[in-house]
């Protein structure tokens, strides 16, 4: 009886286990998927806000004539644009870096 007990004890120990090694790996799983879908989201969004402003600058610039206002502003935005631009290159390389360094390093927590 004692013995059917310790049995007993041990897969259902051994099941809650497996179990939890599931979950933790589903949820890494998911977790992986959102980090990715949101560091595109944020390349993207300033890549291509970073162009938008380039252009708007390079227009105003282009069209200010005498007005050294407006020359001035146009000259802050197509440069404000295209540090954007090297900016969102930067982070596709840094997260890019991170993303081939870091499954080395994670270590899942067993409850």
């Amino acid at each position: 009886m004692r013995l059917r007990q310790g049995v007993t004890r041990f897969l259902v120990a051994l099941t809650a286990v497996i179990t939890s090694t599931g979950v933790a790996a589903a949820q890494q799983s998911e977790i992986t998927d959102s980090l990715t879908q949101i560091e595109e989201f944020v390349a993207t969004t300033l890549g291509q806000l970073g162009v938008i402003i380039f252009l708007i600058g390079a227009a105003v610039w282009f069209v200010s004539r005498r007005s050294a206002d407006r020359a001035q502003w146009g000259w802050r935005g197509m440069w404000g644009g295209a540090g954007m631009i090297v900016l969102s290159v930067s982070y596709n390389v840094f997260v890019g870096l991170f993303e081939n360094l870091a499954p080395g390093m994670i270590v899942p927590v067993m409850p």
